[in-house]
């Protein structure tokens, strides 16, 4: 740890140096290690938030009030407009539920109107992780190989040799929005498509500032269907010793559309002591 701190603040000292000598190079592991040691650690969590989020079909703003713990439960209390609470969410681990005020009805279920929000399947881990700027999808049994582009190491899961020769995965340096996972061959990709299944067909590459291996951008490509996900973290603030993104901008593209979800973090309390009011009025018809 010494000795990479001491080479990362050498090469650092200028954005200039910095891209005139690249970043110390670190392999797979040690770049994953920094990762997961630098993560950022609470028992609980709140905070409010504003949310702005677009679609093809709709776009508008909100507060949420929103308390976590960690890989236990998450809980946000939702308000359009006129200090009005509307809308209350509880997330756990198997389940998802809310209660609409404003038309008496309610939902229990699992994560299908999250995924379809995101156009991406999640699970409980995805969400918290993603809200306190931690590594979603970060799976123990994928390979990955990292890359210098600019001030970050980048790492990206590995990709099959025939998908390589129908597909761009290259990294275009020093391109914030890069876009990678262009099919050149098509006649190449169908045919490499039908011998690969739909997990080695999604290429992830996240995006890890030098200063504190925090994540700075995370890029999921589904190639088989078409579609990905962008998550960008920034203005970070130091809360429990380790930078937490106060923003959080998602954008989610497919071949027929685009969808946005800004949240921007204030007024975040850790590891005090918070309940997690629920319940379901008799009087309230479910939502089918």
């Amino acid at each position: 740890m010494v000795l990479i701190g001491a080479l990362l603040i050498t090469s650092c000292k200028t954005r200039r140096a910095v891209e005139k000598s690249p970043l110390f190079p670190l392999s797979e592991n040690a770049l994953l290690e920094l990762v997961d040691y630098n993560s950022f650690q609470y028992k609980s969590l709140s905070s409010k938030l504003s949310v702005y989020s677009s679609s093809p079909n709709q776009s508008g703003s909100f507060k949420v009030n929103m308390r976590m713990e960690k890989d236990s439960v998450i809980w946000m209390s939702i308000t359009p407009a006129l200090g009005i609470e509307a809308v209350r969410v509880l997330i756990q681990p198997d389940s998802l539920k809310y209660i609409n005020k404003m038309k008496d009805q309610y939902f229990t279920g699992d994560y299908g109107a999250v995924d379809s929000l995101l156009q991406y399947s999640t699970k409980f881990e995805f969400l918290e992780n993603l809200l306190v700027g931690n590594a979603v999808e970060i799976e123990p049994d994928e390979k990955y190989t990292t890359l210098v582009d600019d001030l970050f190491y980048v790492l990206q899961t590995k990709v099959k040799r025939k998908l390589k020769k129908a597909v761009d995965i290259t990294i275009k340096p020093n391109k914030k929005d890069s876009i990678y996972g262009d099919v050149l061959k098509p006649k190449k990709f169908e045919k490499a498509t039908e011998k690969l299944s739909d997990e080695e067909l999604i290429v992830k590459r996240y995006y890890i500032r030098a200063s504190d291996f925090r994540i700075s951008r995370v890029n999921i490509d589904d190639l088989q269907y078409g579609r990905s996900v962008e998550i960008s973290y920034s203005n970070f603030e130091t809360h429990n010793g380790i930078p937490l993104p106060l923003n959080v901008d998602i954008k989610v593209t497919t071949n027929t559309d685009t969808s946005i979800i800004e949240i921007e973090h204030s007024r975040i309390k850790i590891n005090e002591s918070q309940n997690y009011p629920f319940k379901i009025p008799g009087s309230y018809e479910p939502i089918r």
